[in-house]
């Protein structure tokens, strides 16, 4: 009947900019790409009003010829692969050839392009071809893209302010500098210069550039191999974090991605050493052979699927953690509010056979050697919460409720996690109701639950618990066995680790020394011997800071007794 047609060429690419562009920040994305696959080594990015007037990048790379130029206007060219097989191992940032054409059809474009000391310029306007025409123009390309959007005033109205889409393009080409520091990148915005990268392949020089001389100051080196990939990178000590996870970037094969996984993958790796909804500033660095990889995932290749990505993920976590677990992580008092860190280098033999923790709760933890927290002298107590501990280096603040918590959960994380844990019979069997419907869910992680040295009856409408834990402190029963059921009945937890996690925490807040509680200094005393044999005695199980340290010349300054 003639009801379906071919769509016209101009149709379709401006079909195709609607999935590629969205922002101003992607034109100029797909732009730098195209100069970074042709090889260049500095690439300048010049904006009038955001991009919002005009867009230009410039580039030194291999540069184009008069044939290419006008190929380049039309759907699916591309130089970057020419079989099916080369699909299978991009190494290219572009190769749909989608980019030029979606631009074209929604802008004025014009490429500038110089091969062999021969430049030509050809423009587009609206999708339609307007002349080709000699040119001045060193070595390399130019890309001038005006009126953007004009022809699609829908997509115009939805962009943001000014500042904010230039905040997008300037993330972008952070983005880019740390994905390619051997290449020069300079953004400029009406002729204001907003970021100069050398190319000088620093990365701990580009992200102290970009976040601070704090950060620069605060990395660590990670790395990591196995058969099918090699990763490493740089991310902060624990103690500088931020906000929200932009500030971790992937970059597989020098190609910048999101992945939930991954970056799941960093946060526990720093497991309690950082609050909950904190993340660090974290660079991680993939190689890996591009037929491991499918990057013809999303129209603006920001997703990759990983072959063994469980392999991956295991590499990540362990190569991370391995760095960070022993630093130390001290809050440190600073004029300014920026969080820093103090190392501390003294190492002891840590060999005590009998290792008591507060409130008679022991456990017994053996070290080869490690940086610990240094010899302190008890001076008094603040606000019935902070203790205060003095030393030659300063004055020491220590949240008591916050290091309890953490004596106390390695205890029980400790003890959970023994297999032939001692256990005790219940004189009479608890009787716990719950819904046919969480009684029909928990009938399938009963030998779960039993693991961990609970034994118990399902009946109609309740539990009759049998056996519990010996380390289940009198009068909390039904509390923890409500906390376990919960897990199980809602499918929070897939790994027994991870339960005995949240239990070990809900137990050490909840049976822990609270704050506005007065103690002895013999207690005190005895809760930072307990916290010296912790693990991990710097921050509390929900990743709060445990110690806050004020310098003796800070102190001095305050009082003007030092210029």
């Amino acid at each position: 009947m003639g009801l379906i047609k071919k769509l016209d060429p101009i149709i379709a690419n401006k079909i195709a900019a609607g999935e590629v562009i969205e922002k101003l920040a992607n034109v100029i994305k797909e732009l730098v790409e195209n100069a970074i696959d042709a090889q260049a080594k500095k690439i300048d990015i010049e904006l009038q009003d955001s991009g919002l007037k005009m867009m230009r990048v410039i580039d030194d790379g291999l540069g184009m010829d008069e044939d290419d130029l006008l190929a380049a206007f039309e759907r699916h060219a591309t130089s970057k692969i020419s079989s099916v097989n080369d699909l299978f191992r991009i190494k290219s940032l572009g190769f749909r050839g989608e980019a030029i054409p979606s631009i074209a059809s929604i802008s004025k474009m014009t490429i500038t392009s110089n091969l062999k000391d021969s430049a030509k310029a050809v423009v587009f306007d609206n999708g339609q071809f307007i002349e080709i025409k000699d040119a001045s123009l060193n070595q390399g390309t130019m890309v001038e893209v005006e009126k953007i959007f004009y022809y699609t005033p829908a997509r115009f109205k939805y962009l943001k302010s000014e500042q904010y889409e230039l905040a997008l393009i300037q993330a972008l080409i952070y983005q880019f500098a740390l994905s390619y520091p051997n290449i020069s990148f300079r953004l400029s915005n009406n002729q204001k210069l907003l970021f100069s990268s050398n190319g000088q392949g620093s990365i701990k020089n580009l992200m102290a550039q970009i976040y601070g001389i704090n950060v620069g100051s605060a990395l660590l080196d990670f790395q990591g191999q196995t058969r099918d990939f090699k990763i490493y990178g740089k991310t902060t000590k624990p103690v500088i974090n931020r906000s929200n996870r932009q500030y971790i970037h992937i970059i597989v094969n020098h190609r910048v991605i999101q992945d939930t996984e991954i970056v799941q993958a960093i946060l526990e790796s720093y497991d309690q050493l950082i609050p909950k909804q904190r993340y660090p500033i974290t660079v991680l660095y993939i190689d890996v052979d591009p037929l491991l990889i499918d990057v013809n995932v999303h129209p603006r290749k920001q997703e990759v699927k990983f072959s063994e990505k469980q392999a991956l993920i295991d590499l990540i976590r362990s190569s991370i953690s391995e760095v960070v677990k022993d630093k130390p992580i001290f809050q440190e008092v600073k004029n300014e509010d920026i969080q820093t860190t103090i190392d501390f280098t003294q190492g002891l033999e840590i060999k005590e056979e009998n290792q008591t923790f507060y409130e008679n709760d022991t456990i017994n933890i053996q070290e080869e050697k490690r940086k610990i927290i240094p010899d302190l002298s008890y001076i008094g107590q603040y606000s019935g919460t902070y203790l205060l501990f003095q030393n030659d280096q300063g004055l020491y603040m220590v949240d008591q409720h916050a290091a309890a918590e953490r004596i106390r959960y390695e205890r029980y994380a400790k003890e959970m996690q023994i297999n032939n844990q001692m256990i005790q019979t219940t004189i009479f069997p608890i009787r716990m109701d719950f819904p046919a419907d969480v009684l029909t869910k928990l009938k399938n992680h009963k030998d779960d639950i039993e693991n961990i040295g609970i034994k118990f009856d399902i009946n109609d409408d309740h539990l009759l618990v049998k056996e519990i834990p010996l380390w289940f402190p009198k009068n909390y029963e039904d509390i923890y066995m409500e906390t376990i059921i919960d897990q199980f009945s809602e499918d929070k937890r897939t790994s027994k680790k991870e339960l005995i996690d949240d239990l070990a925490i809900l137990l050490a807040c909840k049976h822990s020394l609270k704050a506005n509680h007065y103690i002895t200094k013999a207690e005190a005393d005895h809760l930072i011997k307990d916290l010296r044999q912790c693990q991990k005695p710097y921050t509390c199980p929900h990743g709060r800071p445990i110690i806050v340290e004020i310098k003796h010349s800070q102190v001095e300054h305050w009082f003007n007794r030092v210029i």
